[in-house]
């Protein structure tokens, strides 16, 4: 999980230079800036950072899951794709929601942007669904989520697909996470290696 930050990173260098599409020219920042801010908070209060003494938030108790109801989480998604010789780190939001009674989940990825090793920052269109996966199967809060769609940005199409891991997390139920170490994508039609995670938090469970 610590990939999150270091992403987040990688993509803040270039933000602050202001070049690349979706920047504001002659100012010499990004407005996309602000959204890292969002998720790097978002990031602190999920899964916290020992170095900065921020604790985050605990697998939720196996009494705590509930059996009905739904919940929707709103959060980021970072991804991480590596042909070969470079580096492209994306970023967009993500939203899920999770029907605990029949084990409905449901959600969308999208509004990405980021850039290659070297490159300038560009936005990327299109959206990963999330359509199924399943709950406490590993054990009670653990959650999957199935996934897959296709992006593009200039000059550029990922197509991407696969299954995150993940856990519910807090006491009542808070957020999730989850994460794919093995993202099946190609770029422009050639296979590569891929890394998806996804923080998301919920004001609370809905009663059916």
């Amino acid at each position: 999980m610590r990939r999150v930050f270091y992403i987040a990173v990688f993509l803040l260098a270039a933000c602050g230079g202001g070049g690349g599409s979706g920047g504001t020219g002659g100012s010499g920042m990004d407005p996309r800036l602000g959204r890292l801010d969002v998720y790097e908070s978002q990031r602190m209060r999920v899964l916290g950072d020992p170095d900065a003494g921020a604790t985050g938030m605990a697998p939720t108790p196996d009494a705590a899951m509930p059996d009905v109801g739904s919940a929707t989480f709103d959060g980021f998604v970072i991804m991480q794709v590596e042909p070969t010789g470079s580096i492209l780190g994306l970023v967009g939001d993500a939203t899920v929601t999770v029907g605990f009674g029949a084990a409905a989940i449901s959600g969308r990825m999208d509004n990405f942007f980021g850039r290659e090793t070297g490159g300038d920052i560009a936005n990327y269109s299109g959206t990963i669904s999330i359509d199924g996966g399943t709950i406490g199967v590993a054990q009670a809060n653990a959650v999957t989520l199935d996934y897959g769609g296709v992006l593009s940005g200039p000059g550029d199409t990922l197509v991407v697909g696969g299954t995150m891991d993940g856990a519910f997390l807090g006491n009542p139920i808070g957020a999730l996470s989850a994460v794919d170490p093995e993202v099946g994508a190609t770029r422009n039609g050639a296979p590569t290696d891929g890394t998806l995670v996804l923080i998301g938090e919920t004001p609370g469970v809905v009663p059916p």
